[in-house]
């Protein structure tokens, strides 16, 4: 029996498009919050709820994505050095964003700026790592 690293169709376009969410949502929230140093809007309000209710969501489907692709991916040690790095760049913005709201006051700056860098690094290593799986898998002909 084969198995392929391939994500299914509805659960990758799935990804991307949430994933699509929180990139523009966090550069929106960040680019006016964080470096513009703008008053906060109602708008604006409801772009970091946005970003809130879809990081929970992408949290489900990255979850379905460790079960099958990423243990499979492991067991046939492809693409390992994008792919571990994504999955301890996401781990670490799970824990950045849980800490945006439950660490102490005086965290708080840091764990911003982390959780700030670390989504734009996102922003180009998920494509990185997918750009690499195609070339690795057209380089070995595999389906």
């Amino acid at each position: 029996m084969t198995f392929s690293l391939k994500i299914p169709f509805l659960q990758r376009y799935l990804l991307f498009f949430i994933w699509l969410i929180l990139a523009l949502s966090g550069l929106y929230f960040a680019y006016t919050q964080d470096w513009k140093m703008q008053d906060p809007s109602d708008f604006t309000v409801n772009v970091l709820k946005t970003h809130g209710i879809s990081a929970a969501i992408f949290l489900v489907i990255f979850g379905s994505v460790i079960a099958v692709h990423i243990r499979i991916a492991l067991n046939l040690k492809r693409n390992m050095l994008t792919g571990l790095s994504m999955l301890v760049l996401m781990s670490i913005l799970a824990l950045t964003g849980t800490g945006l709201y439950y660490s102490p006051e005086e965290w708080h700056e840091n764990i911003k700026w982390t959780h700030i860098w670390l989504g734009l690094i996102c922003i180009f290593w998920l494509p990185l790592h997918i750009w690499m799986g195609i070339l690795l898998r057209k380089s070995k002909n595999i389906a």
